[in-house]
């Protein structure tokens, strides 16, 4: 199977997986990738003064603009999953945090990437999951 068709395996069963459990665990895809830029933003301390995200740098790890990111802040603001802090070095910024429900919540997506992963890996023989994971590893471990 060339790469290209392996990632749109991938992907389907990511989409079957959201389909199925994004009503019932109250996110919707987006909202995840928010939550999980936002989360990957925080362990990072990507500002310049190494003190927290801020809306600019979640645009910019997820390639949208900036209205569209501040309007989903907004939507994640209310629903609890985030909470705004205004920056000690810029007025006009803020830092985007994750709240202990929005924490919760993104915990709650990954289980269905772990669920999708696990699909995908039952249709593999031993030799094949070894093989993949051990590729896989060895991507990660050059990041």
């Amino acid at each position: 199977m060339k790469l290209a068709r392996l990632i749109e395996h991938f992907h389907r069963q990511s989409h079957r997986q959201w389909a199925r459990a994004g009503t019932r665990l109250g996110v919707s895809h987006s909202e995840y990738e928010y939550l999980r830029a936002i989360k990957d933003q925080e362990t990072r301390k990507t500002d310049k003064d190494n003190h927290g995200q801020h809306l600019q740098d979640v645009v910019a790890d997820m390639g949208v603009k900036k209205a569209s990111a501040s309007a989903m802040v907004v939507k994640l603001e209310e629903r609890g999953l985030v909470q705004r802090h205004a920056c000690q070095h810029d007025a006009r910024a803020q830092h985007i945090l994750l709240t202990p429900a929005g924490v919760n919540l993104l915990k709650l997506g990954e289980s269905v990437y772990d669920q999708a992963a696990e699909q995908v890996l039952s249709e593999m023989s031993e030799t094949g999951r070894n093989t993949l994971l051990t590729a896989l590893q060895e991507i990660d471990d050059t990041r």
